[in-house]
């Protein structure tokens, strides 16, 4: 792109935030003047309080926040709670005061018209797309911040699902990368509780990758490829019929998991701690893992497989990262002679202090997480990792974050997160 070309972009995208987006983004800025002043005000009175009167001040700032943002992404949507969601997982990013708060937030982002989409339709398939089909659905069977999927069946009887990205998710997304980043840069000196501008530079860069799905094509048939556990099943890819902004795949009948687990209580532990075993298995000895593990993302079939959807995020360990991240889960849970600190830093953690990493260690493997799951023990020492500074490798966030997505769910159904170590033997 030629500067002129940059400029004029550059202009548009004002031009649309001006015009376009004025009621959107005055929320934005009251709320973040709103933060801004919740954490000011923390500051001042945090100086004539005690260390521990101190420490409930600053946990009472992150709740007011975080119910701040709530509100602001419940009022934008689409791409807003996307990026509330994502956070929600991110335990090793923000207080736990603020993921407790956005693990509430739900997409109910408002389907596209057929209208709307039928110009992408005859870009990928032409004027006559369909007779490719006995049946098509025009009202989409579910909407998400990004795309919406209709239900069709091929001439050859076989069922798929058609997911089409929502014709204003693109022209939205760089919008919100532009608030997202102005507002970082703004917020940065204020808030220092916590590094901002890296939160926004991983969502935008994560978000931005959803937008492509050809690459989440490519992550559908990388991981179809591996041998998984039985009972993990994944939709099947027709590649002829999908493109950047198109993607088609077998239909798997079933019931999303939170539904069927409702309906029917007394499953939740096999199945849960088949899905737990499925994504050691993926993480410990497959060294490829499914990195978006939320609810909505499984389905239940009517003879109980567990089929995993949506592969906007499939995350890679190198065959030396997955021994150091199976050894350091070992170590968590006290079953590695080695010790948890040498481990940290053998899996390249960093901080200024080298005794750090020592202190959280003795911390996780004495009494205090006695009890405790590899999920919680997970959750706890990111907080103290975050708090304490250390520089985590993000293959290692990525990873922790799943687990915890899992421990939660589990957690949820009071099913045991039982950990066995010959479970992840490499």
């Amino acid at each position: 792109m030629s500067a002129l070309d940059l400029i004029k972009s550059n202009l548009n995208v004002a031009k649309t935030l001006i015009l376009d987006g004025r009621d959107r983004y005055i929320g934005v800025t009251r709320t973040a003047l709103n933060i801004e002043q919740i954490y000011r005000n923390y500051r001042t009175r945090a100086k004539v309080l005690s260390s521990s009167e101190a420490e409930k001040l600053l946990r009472q700032a992150h709740r007011d926040s975080a119910e701040q943002i709530c509100a602001l992404c419940r009022d934008n949507g689409a791409i807003w709670v996307k990026f509330a969601q994502f956070l929600s997982c991110r335990p090793d990013l923000l207080p736990l005061e603020y993921i407790s708060a956005l693990q509430r937030l739900q997409n109910d982002a408002a389907p596209a018209r057929f209208e709307d989409i039928h110009p992408i339709i005859l870009a990928n398939w032409g004027q006559d797309w369909d007779k490719q089909f006995s049946r098509f659905d025009v009202l989409p069977i579910a909407t998400a911040s990004v795309a919406q999927v209709h239900r069709a069946t091929l001439l050859d009887g076989r069922e798929v699902a058609i997911k089409f990205q929502l014709p204003t998710a693109r022209s939205l997304f760089e919008q919100d990368s532009l608030v997202f980043t102005t507002l970082a840069k703004a917020l940065r000196p204020l808030i220092r509780e916590f590094d901002i501008k890296q939160v926004i530079q991983q969502l935008i860069a994560m978000t931005l990758e959803e937008l492509d799905f050809r690459r989440e094509a490519v992550n559908l048939k990388t991981f179809r490829t591996q041998t998984h556990l039985p009972g993990i099943i994944m939709p099947e890819l027709f590649e002829s019929l999908s493109s950047e902004r198109v993607m088609v795949t077998s239909w798997v009948e079933g019931v999303r998991l939170s539904e069927y687990l409702s309906q029917h209580p007394e499953r939740a532990k096999p199945l849960l701690q088949r899905l737990l075993a499925s994504y050691l298995q993926q993480i410990t000895q497959l060294g490829i893992y499914h990195a978006d593990p939320h609810p909505g993302n499984f389905l239940i079939t009517a003879d109980e497989q567990i089929a995993i959807l949506d592969y906007g995020a499939i995350a890679h360990l190198s065959p030396e990262q997955r021994l150091q991240y199976t050894n350091l889960l070992m170590g968590l849970m006290g079953f590695s002679t080695v010790k948890l600190g040498d481990l940290f830093k053998q899996a390249g953690f960093r901080c200024e202090r080298p005794e750090t990493l020592e202190e959280i260690s003795d911390y996780v493997v004495g009494d205090n997480l006695e009890g405790l799951s590899i999920a919680d023990r997970l959750s706890d020492s990111l907080d103290k990792l975050r708090k304490n500074k250390v520089i985590m490798p993000d293959s290692f966030v990525a990873m922790a974050r799943v687990i915890i997505t899992i421990g939660g769910f589990m957690t949820h159904y009071d099913v045991d997160f039982e950990f066995d170590p010959a479970s992840v033997a490499a």
